[in-house]
């Protein structure tokens, strides 16, 4: 035991630098913490290209808006459209750029094509790495192999893209063979639920393919497939974009992506809207001056759709129906839906 005369020392000591060891202590701790979470956040260029890895769940939008030091989100915009494409589909690109990009910048709408480049060749990831120092408009997904059967998938990494990078309240996706009337969809939008919204047109009554190259092996849910909006081009609100992004790792992957987005919202309490504006089946039913979006379009029509635009503000040099639409009669059985018996809706 110490002598009381060295005791009394040491304590006077201790109690002259007790502040300094508190403070001292407190600032180390500090570190400690904010290392570990700077650590922890993601330190990739998101706006270019994307790993299926960064997409954690503790990644998602949820987890950022509670976080003291979340990214700000650079990349805002009211109504966010990504456009589904090929490697090879640079001319279709190009004319999209020329023509209905060019109107939807004007109503500060973000448009990305979005194209997979795992596995390809050098000489073609430096052709889409000029293309995008040219335009600065593409997502480039980094882990996804381009393939129909990966089309799901790419809808799917491209939700979360977009669920995590960007600021927005509305989600459009189409294929870049659609012609879209983005200034109009913004207008119509502004009258729109601002949730749980589904906006399309819908089919209830298609018949689960089980051959082809649109065989669907893993459906199993009944003999028809669960109403959905068509791929050719559908809207939602950003909170189902974020619910998908949250629950993807538990979300079954059917062939068609527009297929799997209908059966992962069928449970969900959803304001679906089937709108005969949205010209997105397999084959155009024609061409109506008002038509928001239309599908299967070359890019010889998409240049034509845009000169009758600009020149007399109407879609069409002349209105024209190819193919009978349809209301959609959501008080009935989904397989009696749809019967394509009006001749006077575009």
């Amino acid at each position: 035991m110490l002598p009381l005369h060295l005791q009394t020392g040491i304590e006077r000591r201790l109690n002259r630098h007790a502040s300094t060891v508190l403070i001292g202590g407190v600032f180390l701790t500090l570190c400690g913490v904010l290392f570990l979470t700077m650590c922890s956040m993601p330190c990739e260029d998101k706006s270019y290209g994307i790993h299926h890895d960064d997409h954690a769940i503790s990644r998602s939008k949820a987890f950022w808006e509670k976080h003291h030091l979340a990214p700000s989100r650079d990349l805002k915009t009211s109504l966010v459209v990504m456009v589904i494409s090929g490697v090879d589909n640079r001319h279709q690109r190009n004319t999209i750029r020329d023509t209905w990009l060019s109107d939807a910048r004007k109503a500060s709408v973000m448009v990305k094509f979005v194209i997979g480049t795992n596995l390809l060749a050098e000489e073609a990831k430096k052709s889409l790495d000029r293309e995008q120092f040219l335009h600065n408009d593409l997502l480039l997904l980094n882990d996804l192999t381009e393939s129909y059967t990966n089309l799901t998938t790419k809808l799917l990494y491209t939700l979360q893209w977009v669920d995590v990078t960007v600021d927005y309240k509305y989600f459009l996706k189409v294929d870049d063979d659609s012609y879209v009337r983005a200034d109009i969809i913004v207008k119509e939008l502004q009258h729109k639920p601002a949730e749980r919204l589904y906006w399309g047109f819908f089919n209830g009554r298609a018949r689960v393919k089980k051959s082809g190259q649109w065989a669907e092996k893993d459906w199993f849910l009944c003999d028809r497939y669960l109403p959905y909006a068509l791929g050719g081009g559908y809207i939602l609100s950003s909170d189902l974009v974020h619910y998908v992004a949250s629950n993807s790792k538990y979300l079954q992957h059917y062939l068609s992506e527009d297929v799997s987005l209908g059966a992962w919202l069928a449970p969900v309490k959803v304001d679906r809207i089937h709108d005969e504006r949205f010209d997105t089946e397999f084959v155009s039913r024609g061409c109506r001056n008002d038509y928001l979006i239309t599908h299967k379009q070359s890019a010889m029509s998409m240049q034509h759709l845009h000169q009758n635009l600009h020149k007399s503000g109407k879609l069409c040099s002349k209105e024209e129906m190819k193919r009978e639409s349809y209301k959609y009669d959501w008080s009935v059985l989904p397989s009696k839906c749809c019967l394509r018996n009006d001749k006077i809706l575009p």
